[in-house]
């Protein structure tokens, strides 16, 4: 064995990746820009839950909501039907009721079922906060608050594979597509095929109609296919109407494929559409509420997260799958992930005509 040899590859290997600023990127900057968004997030996040107590002003209410301030949750004074719709829109975690029964005094405690989590974290706050004021009321005696437990969204029986089973859709099809879509149209441009659709009578829009189509095919395939098999052989429970589940992730899809186009126009090795994946996949898989709650995020990734398509995604995917949304709640949402593929469709377009100038 000749080292000389060796070191000869060796330094072969190092100038040629020298050379490549993306790769450089990737192996020096990409990981330091995901560990800072990590420790910003964690650092610069508030996931301390919210519940509501109504009526705050008397001395049942008064007593339980100091009880519940030694524990990490944050007391908000309601009114019942606001405090209702806001447990349905999953903006607060829980809210607590005073009422009376024939059996006595009674707290009833409203939760958001689409979060197993929380809800059983909030419910064993709730009820530790109650027996000990109850115990306080009486001096140390027997407790006689009763505590009833209601969910105005998803159910009791709900586990965690039931709350990241929409997003794990949203975001593995989203993934395999757009990583579909780039490398098989870079190898289009590659063998020079998209050369020879340029030179002929057909135009761009044409050109990138016609290869969108293509892969939405796949892509339609592919998600019906997610979507059954996490329904039916997964069995994960959902509320609302699968077809809208359906629906929602073909639009995730074409917007993928779309911006799958786009991007391979920018690289000219299939190492280089891979360099992608940090910008495009890590970035939406860090702040479109995969792993927590966009509304805990730092209010500046806050809005970078309102841009990302698979923060409406799923936001769309968890209303119809846990809440039971319907679809004039969602409106917004297919409007989004409409105007992206879109968008991303017409960038497409712009990008080739001025790679081919």
């Amino acid at each position: 064995m000749s080292w000389q040899r060796v070191l000869a590859i060796s330094l072969r290997i190092i100038r040629q990746i020298r050379r490549d600023r993306r790769s450089l990127a990737l192996i020096f900057l990409a990981p330091l820009v995901i560990l800072a968004l990590l420790g910003y997030v964690y650092r610069g996040s508030a996931r301390t839950p919210s519940i509501a107590l109504s009526p705050p002003d008397t001395p049942g209410g008064e007593a339980i909501a100091r009880e519940l301030a030694t524990f990490p949750v944050r007391v908000e004074p309601m009114a019942p039907d606001e405090a209702i719709a806001r447990v349905r829109a999953g903006r607060i975690a829980g809210a607590v009721f005073l009422e009376s029964s024939a059996q006595g005094p009674t707290a009833r405690l409203v939760l958001d079922g689409s979060q197993p989590g929380q809800a059983r974290q909030v419910s064993a706050i709730v009820s530790q906060a109650l027996v000990q004021a109850a115990l306080r009321a009486t001096g140390g005696g027997s407790s006689q608050l009763h505590l009833r437990i209601d969910y105005v969204t998803g159910s009791p029986v709900f586990d965690e594979l039931d709350t990241f089973a929409p997003v794990f859709i949203g975001f593995f099809a989203f993934f395999f597509v757009f990583l579909l879509t780039s490398v098989s149209f870079l190898r289009e441009r590659l063998h020079g095929s998209i050369e020879r659709l340029i030179v002929s009578p057909l135009d761009r829009a044409e050109i990138v109609l016609g290869y969108m189509l293509g892969f939405a095919f796949y892509a339609l395939i592919q998600s019906i296919l997610t979507v059954l098999f996490t329904v039916y052989v997964l069995r994960v429970h959902t509320v609302g109407a699968l077809w809208l589940v359906i629906v929602l992730t073909v639009l995730l899809t074409l917007g993928a494929v779309n911006l799958g186009i786009f991007l391979s126009t920018f690289a000219r090795t299939e190492l280089q559409v891979v360099q992608f994946i940090p910008l495009v996949i890590s970035l939406q898989g860090l702040l479109s509420g995969i792993i927590w709650p966009v509304t805990s995020l730092p209010r500046p990734l806050q809005w970078v997260a309102r841009v990302l398509p698979l923060t409406w995604a799923n936001d769309a995917l968890r209303s119809v799958m846990l809440r039971g949304h319907g679809l004039d709640d969602l409106l917004p949402h297919l409007a989004f992930l409409t105007g992206f593929a879109l968008l991303m469709l017409v960038l497409a377009m712009t990008t080739l005509r001025r790679e081919v100038a």
